[in-house]
């Protein structure tokens, strides 16, 4: 591994589903190792991995034969979907036993010609799981971080977590620096912040040692889903406005961003689409740009 990275570790969370995140954590994820050369890993524990159906639809891979057919049949292809057996689930269950330590190569993918990883989500991981240890699998990700030096292998480290408190939030909290929090601006949005706060509490209270040497701070509130010409509407306006003067917002210091994430109709249309990657509808590429630098100013400036 080389040690010419000192790598962050950032989770993309929020209580409250359908807000976004697994397209922020992929959209900013590929920018940075597509256009900013940034060394990417994402991880996907989020059950429904629709992170992993994403990347693995761009760049043609499946996780088994039967997947793979499948997918060539349904894109009138020839062989072309590549097997790959890197899979969150090794990383979860590799983390029993010391003696037999999970390999790279089965956790982690490499996109070939590009500064992209992944280790890929799984289908039925909590079926899976069911009979693992809770320590054991919340200590999973920390520890397979640790013990492969992936800090100095990659620039940045991207988490997508499911909207629910599980195990999977507690090991993917438990690894980060830091955590992102993207937003809808719809009333009640604020109560999945809050629900998360509590238990970001919790993990850090319950886990000492852990954060002994290193915080877990909330990078800040993201907005998301926010259509060009809403902007100019006082109902969005006032709703974001209602955000940034929450009382949990101002009560417990949380960044807002300055950058909304514009919504863009291909993003539903088509889950192999990337706007950094394609003729991005007008506001969308200038939009992540803008986006993608002010996330990294923040993760810079610790």
């Amino acid at each position: 591994m080389s040690e010419k990275y000192n790598g962050k570790v950032i989770s993309f969370i929020n209580m409250k589903g359908g807000v976004g995140k697994t397209t922020l954590t992929k959209e900013i994820g590929f920018r940075l190792a597509n256009t900013l050369h940034k060394n990417v890993l994402l991880i996907d524990i989020d059950p429904q991995i629709n992170l992993t159906q994403s990347i693995f639809k761009i760049f043609g891979y499946a996780q088994t034969e039967d997947l793979a057919e499948k997918a060539n049949i349904e894109e009138s292809k020839n062989n072309n979907i590549k097997i790959t057996e890197a899979s969150i689930q090794n990383v979860l269950q590799g983390n029993i036993s010391n003696s037999n330590p999970t390999k790279i190569n089965k956790a982690i993918l490499k996109i070939p010609n590009k500064s992209l990883s992944i280790i890929p989500g799984e289908f039925g991981l909590e079926f899976i799981t069911r009979n693992l240890n809770s320590g054991s699998l919340e200590n999973s990700i920390y520890n397979f971080i640790e013990e492969n030096n992936l800090r100095r292998a990659y620039d940045y480290i991207l988490i997508d977590c499911p909207p629910t408190y599980s195990s999977y939030t507690i090991a993917a909290l438990k690894a980060s620096d830091y955590y992102v929090v993207p937003v809808k601006p719809e009333a009640y949005s604020m109560l999945g912040v809050d629900m998360l706060e509590k238990v970001v509490e919790e993990i850090k209270s319950t886990n000492k040692p852990y954060f002994k040497d290193r915080g877990l701070k909330n990078l800040g509130i993201i907005i998301t889903d926010v259509r060009e010409k809403e902007k100019e509407q006082t109902g969005i306006l006032n709703l974001i406005e209602d955000i940034k003067n929450s009382k949990i917002l101002k009560g417990k210091g949380i960044r807002l961003f300055n950058n909304h994430f514009l919504h863009n109709s291909s993003l539903q249309r088509n889950m192999a689409y990337l706007i950094d990657n394609s003729n991005a509808e007008k506001y969308s590429k200038p939009n992540l740009t803008a986006l993608t630098n002010e996330f990294i100013k923040y993760t810079t400036e610790g």
